[in-house]
């Protein structure tokens, strides 16, 4: 009879246990401030089973700092300046309190002034510099390399190198405390193309340069890239 009752405890944890690795990852899309190909984007996210998102657009999106409603992550593809002091303040909190944040192509030029963001994020793409030494570029259409620096990351753990064509940003801050998965040899854009970090106990961080589009969105191995982050920042990898 303890061996029964040993036997049904087990199962029960078993199913709660798959039953949790079964909910879907909830995703708070933030676009507006650059146009992209929205019909390429979300053909690339609707591929992504065990994700589920919803959008909120600029002027309006930093709203969502305010009312959370109980996200896992909130994925930055987004380019704006204006902000709040209460939306810094709520976006804040949630890094403190433990949110998935998963920072995308351009989304890195957000919020120049302000420095909490940059932390986070863990570089920016500088719009202001002194000088042209200081201030980062960009150049479309181009042809690079990306190879896994990391190896044994669950992000990149088993992913091969890879070409991509897309857009690159040169000259960008990148800040030395992170933990670089993807790098390119291409000499005008910046050395490291994604890199994650925990920001504290709760909160993972991860960003990704390529991502203008529509190329890059069909391609497979940025397409786990994306997802795998999803899952990694949200503590399901």
């Amino acid at each position: 009879m303890k061996t029964f009752a040993a036997f049904l405890l087990l199962f029960i944890n078993l199913s709660g246990l798959t039953h949790a690795q079964e909910e879907k990852i909830s995703v708070l899309l933030l676009t507006g401030g650059h146009g992209f190909d929205r019909p390429a984007f979300f053909d690339m996210l609707d591929s992504f089973e065990n994700i589920e998102y919803k959008e909120m657009r600029h002027p309006n999106a930093n709203a969502g700092f305010l009312q959370p409603e109980g996200y896992d992550v909130i994925l930055f593809y987004d380019m704006v300046q204006q902000i709040s002091e209460a939306e810094k303040a709520a976006f804040e909190g949630l890094v403190n309190q433990g949110i998935g944040l998963v920072f995308l192509h351009h989304a890195i030029v957000s919020y120049q002034d302000w420095d909490f963001y940059r932390e986070v994020v863990g570089g920016r793409y500088i719009e202001n510099g002194e000088d042209t030494q200081t201030q980062s570029n960009y150049r479309h259409d181009v042809q690079f390399d990306a190879w896994i620096a990391d190896k044994t990351h669950p992000i990149t753990r088993g992913m091969k190198a890879f070409d991509i064509d897309d857009e690159i940003y040169g000259q960008v801050f990148i800040a030395p405390e992170v933990n670089v998965l993807i790098s390119t040899s291409h000499p005008e854009s910046m050395e490291h193309l994604m890199w994650c970090r925990e920001v504290n106990p709760k909160t993972r961080s991860v960003y990704l340069q390529p991502g203008h589009g529509p190329e890059i969105f069909a391609e497979s191995s940025y397409r786990k890239l994306l997802k795998y982050s999803l899952e990694w920042a949200a503590f399901r990898r």
